[in-house]
């Protein structure tokens, strides 16, 4: 059981305020003050350098990270204790513009042969990021770059970008734009937090192409982001993984710019200072396997 006076601490660091504090546990204001005293002297250490603003000092910070993890291990006991028959409930999410990518559903499909239930969500990265952390989540699929030092990975994919405009449009009979021509179109990509939009953003770097009269569309799914090529005639940058039955379909088509590549990883993440469970790890082990097929 982990200890209240770290619960305290915890709450008293979202809430900004003993008072608050004191409601949401059901505790006096003066409790909330000797559970944050009885820490300092227990670890003889100062928390606070900021007590108006609860600024952390560096022992503070090291405390506020272990009660974290305590209060992460202890909800996974519970939640291990609670689901200890077969069917184990895993909470998996994706990223927006992963969520469409065959390889989404691919591996939900296989997870399913360890008669797991799965509770699937679609967060942006720093949603899932958040709730990993704080035991809400087992599993996060990503299209991004993350903190190593907090997380635990597996490559599951590696996806290439490409440019794509509808058939019919401005650039129908072009195979090929100049940059010129890309830079004086609306361009519609993936949103700020994931991994497609900052590949784009890096590719157009590389190329040296600057993008601060053009139009730059941001989708937050890749339904949206085909729905906006669509109504503005413009060109997409996208997965290909994610589009390939439009192209098929001949509703998308893809084109080409001088020179560009870009591409992006595919990403497991799971928290490393997790308590896996013996299904879990048989899961990231059959998904080690996965990504080398």
């Amino acid at each position: 059981m982990i200890d209240a006076k770290l619960i305290t601490f915890i709450t008293l660091l979202e809430e900004k305020s003993y008072t608050k504090t004191a409601k949401k546990l059901y505790i006096t204001q003066p409790a909330v003050t000797h559970h944050i005293k009885s820490l300092e002297k227990e670890y003889e250490i100062t928390i606070f350098s900021n007590t108006k603003n609860f600024d952390l000092t560096k022992d503070g910070k090291i405390l506020y990270e272990y009660a974290k993890y305590a209060k992460y291990e202890d909800e996974q006991l519970r939640n291990n204790l609670k689901n200890s028959s077969d069917t184990e409930v895993l909470n998996i999410a994706y990223t927006n513009t992963i969520a469409d990518c065959p390889i989404a559903s691919g591996l939900i499909n296989n997870i399913k042969n360890y008669s797991t239930k799965i509770n699937p969500y679609i967060l942006n990265y720093n949603d899932i990021e958040k709730r990993i952390l704080n035991g809400q989540l087992d599993f996060g699929f990503i299209d991004n770059s993350f903190d190593s030092s907090n997380f635990d990975s597996i490559t599951l994919s590696h996806n290439e970008i490409i440019l794509v405009c509808k058939n019919g449009g401005a650039f129908d009979g072009k195979e090929r734009i100049t940059r010129e021509q890309l830079m004086q179109s609306i361009i519609v990509t993936g949103d700020e937090e994931g991994g497609l939009f900052r590949s784009f953003i890096q590719s157009m770097k590389n190329k040296n192409i600057r993008l601060k009269n053009t139009v730059v569309l941001k989708a937050s799914n890749i339904n949206l982001l085909v729905n906006l090529i669509d109504i503005n005639d413009g060109i997409g940058f996208v997965y290909e993984s994610s589009v390939k039955d439009l192209l098929e379909k001949s509703i998308l088509r893809k084109i080409e710019l001088l020179n560009f590549s870009a591409s992006q990883n595919f990403y497991l993440i799971y928290n490393r200072r997790n308590y896996l469970s013996e299904k879990k790890m048989m899961i990231i082990d059959y998904l080690k396997k996965y990504k080398e097929e």
